[in-house]
């Protein structure tokens, strides 16, 4: 096990998965939500969360993360109800077009298996699913 002592700047730490550089993914569940990229140092190198490069607005609570194989961050916006894709190296956010029946509610869970290109988010609101998304490339 290891121990990252987060400085000032990193509240309410909800999740966290380590990238293969060393560094680690946060997310922060407190307004405002954030998902914010930290050094092994605890030192925040990077926060998104009002989108620089895109129109999708705010996050309202940042749940659960995914990371890709390319290390493209996927956050489950809970409150938004919506799953988003952050692109570490040009710094966008998207919201990824996932279709369900009555929309995805409370998003809370994520699991990126790029291996079967599926991606499984758990929900929390309405019937309390587990949805399976398949031909999920990133």
């Amino acid at each position: 096990m290891r121990e990252i002592c987060l400085q000032s700047g990193v509240t309410d730490p909800c999740h966290a998965i380590q990238l293969s550089t060393g560094d680690y993914v946060v997310s922060h569940h407190g307004l405002p939500a954030v998902v914010s990229v930290v050094g092994v140092d605890g030192q925040v190198i990077h926060s998104y969360g009002q989108s620089e490069t895109s129109d999708v607005g705010q996050i309202k609570c940042s749940a659960s993360l995914a990371v890709t194989k390319n290390e493209d961050i996927l956050v489950a916006d809970e409150w938004s109800n919506r799953i988003l894709s952050i692109n570490i190296s040009t710094r966008c956010v998207q919201e990824m077009a996932l279709s369900v029946d009555g929309g995805i509610r409370c998003p809370r869970g994520l699991c990126m298996d790029e291996s079967r290109c599926r991606l499984y988010i758990g929900e929390l609101g309405g019937q309390y699913r587990v949805l399976v998304f398949n031909g999920v490339r990133l």
